[in-house]
């Protein structure tokens, strides 16, 4: 199996660094789909996905977003608690990937957003033109599905996370705690209830002991940026806000009853087109992956309506 090996990309005047995966080290001339990972797996998608895509026409550029891994953090002024809660943090972080995209010398560019990227990137798709087709996976749009987080130790912790600095505290190292002792046991009680998420972790185990490490050096601010922007009732999101964006959100069919329901009405209200994964919830996008080839052909389909 090719290996997938990270490289530091600088970008802007002031010496910031995105660690980025660029499967097989060199740009080509496929259409490249840039992956930006969720706060609980800040890991690239596997060999095998990374290899689909590839032979679909597809190159993975897989993006450590700010703070995680190697990747410079944003500035502390930033990760505070007005510029989070009014979005500038996370329009900060958006600027910052246009300029890795525009860095790398990248168009055409189909995004695949996982979970707690997704406010990140609802922002970027507005800023940068080279983007052609956004793939939502797993978002928080305004919804409300608290109950869906299980187990119910997990559901509180995300809870706390958002509730005070003290509760932030408390939430971090009780995480901590749990993945230093034994990093595929945490994620795999996360994930008990999708087996097609637990047969991608018994693939692909490297990759969560990979994970679970850069969590345990991740910053706790960075962990409340993160959970409070999914979790959180965002004011950008009116019902034009896509209006002239090629998009859609992809979802697994096994995910919880409530989250499909309540997706189902976000998407209806935002006019986003829904897709369903036949395996797989949480990470729905690297276990059907030709479910996302499925949802990057509409792309076509939206250009044809404009």
């Amino acid at each position: 199996m090719i290996p997938r090996s990270y490289q530091l990309i600088p970008v802007g005047e002031d010496a910031f660094e995105f660690e980025v995966m660029i499967y097989r080290d060199a740009l080509s001339d496929r259409q490249p789909l840039l992956v930006l990972h969720s706060i609980e797996f800040p890991a690239a998608p596997s060999a095998t996905f990374c290899e689909f895509m590839w032979q679909n026409g597809y190159q993975v550029i897989f993006v450590r977003r700010s703070g995680y891994g190697r990747s410079s953090p944003l500035p502390k002024t930033l990760i505070k608690d007005k510029p989070i809660k009014t979005g500038a943090t996370a329009i900060a972080e958006a600027a910052m990937l246009r300029a890795l995209i525009t860095r790398l010398g990248l168009s055409n560019v189909v995004i695949l957003a996982v979970g707690s990227a997704n406010p990140v990137v609802f922002r970027l798709a507005q800023i940068a033109s080279e983007i052609e087709f956004s793939v939502f996976v797993n978002p928080m749009f305004n919804q409300e599905v608290w109950s869906v987080f299980t187990p119910a130790w997990f559901r509180t912790m995300l809870k706390q996370t958002i509730a005070s600095k003290a509760g932030l505290h408390i939430a971090t190292q009780g995480m901590k705690l749990l993945i230093r002792r034994e990093p595929i046991e945490f994620y795999k009680h996360i994930l008990q209830k999708n087996p097609g998420d637990l047969e991608y972790v018994d693939r692909n185990e490297a990759d969560y002991y990979e994970a679970g490490a850069l969590a345990l050096n991740t910053d706790p601010s960075l962990v409340y940026y993160d959970a409070r922007m999914c979790l959180s009732h965002d004011p950008l999101l009116k019902d034009n806000f896509f209006d002239g964006i090629n998009a859609a959100i992809l979802i697994g069919e096994n995910t919880a009853d409530r989250w499909r329901v309540e997706m189902e009405k976000e998407a209806a209200r935002l006019n986003l087109q829904m897709m369903y994964a036949p395996r797989g919830d949480i990470f729905c996008a690297y276990v059907s992956p030709e479910t996302v080839i499925e949802t990057i052909a509409l792309k076509t389909k939206s250009r044809a309506l404009t």
